[in-house]
């Protein structure tokens, strides 16, 4: 039973200008046709330069839940969760924004928002990446490996968002089969510097371990107060004093505790 928690924290330079949150998250477990468990997490940093980058990234999540959703009910497998079925539901994604622009008297680029996104079925998982943040995944305990780095655009602190014309250029996906990832962390931008090693270019463990050593010891696949306890420390000074961004962490295990100590 995959046991999850998600948390999305709204940094101190957007709380200063009254912006509130522009990162959107989510993870929730569904089945498949031959009722396995799949895990389901997303994530989206919206642009602090964009003017309904919320918007954006929460329809991000939103419309891609939806869709492996509708796949899965519809008698497909995350085995069949193509490059191209992510590149289709870029498009509806972007159809859906433009619309929204239009209502709203805007444009595109005032959504921009990255995308990261995980699913997770039996020993089939795949990865799917717009922009900056990470995913980082694990088979066994403490070996913690990111899938891929954050994408950096043509200027220093700029990358790429999932609502412009060319993101389906920079989509990266992955799909693994007969692979059993047992613990995954989806995480934006704001906690990259703390999550990763960038001398080494690996994904920090000690950032890792703490949370996934409670996470494993839950009774039930999500605890509120494990929640309460995850938003206070992406909202806690010590995070504070190292990022003034908006902050999102997705962590998910399926590691019990009696493989945890074998």
């Amino acid at each position: 039973m995959w046991k999850y928690s998600n948390a999305s924290v709204t940094g101190t330079s957007h709380a200063k200008k009254d912006t509130g949150c522009q990162d959107y998250s989510l993870c929730r477990t569904l089945t498949d046709p031959e009722g396995t468990e799949v895990l389901l997490a997303a994530a989206s940093d919206g642009a602090g330069s964009a003017s309904y980058s919320d918007i954006g990234s929460g329809l991000a999540c939103s419309t891609f839940a939806e869709a492996v959703e509708q796949h899965l009910k519809d008698g497909g497998k995350v085995e069949t969760l193509t490059r191209q079925f992510c590149e289709d539901w870029l498009s509806r994604f972007q159809r859906a924004i433009r619309a929204k622009a239009a209502k709203m008297n805007s444009r595109s680029r005032e959504f921009a928002c990255t995308f990261l996104a995980v699913v997770v079925s039996g020993e089939t998982s795949v990865f799917l990446q717009i922009g900056d943040g990470a995913i980082v995944h694990s088979e066994k305990e403490d070996a913690y490996m990111w899938e891929f780095w954050p994408q950096q655009g043509e200027y220093e602190n700029t990358t790429y968002f999932a609502t412009q014309k060319s993101a389906k250029t920079f989509l990266q996906h992955q799909m693994y089969v007969d692979r059993s990832f047992e613990e995954v962390a989806v995480f934006t931008d704001g906690l990259q510097r703390l999550a990763l090693h960038y001398q080494t270019k690996t994904a920090y463990a000690p950032f890792f371990r703490p949370f996934f050593s409670v996470l494993r010891r839950l009774e039930t696949e999500h605890d509120d107060r494990y929640d309460e306890s995850l938003h206070a420390f992406l909202n806690s000074n010590r995070v504070n004093e190292r990022t003034d961004d908006d902050k999102t962490l997705i962590l998910a295990t399926r590691m019990t505790q009696k493989e945890e100590l074998s």
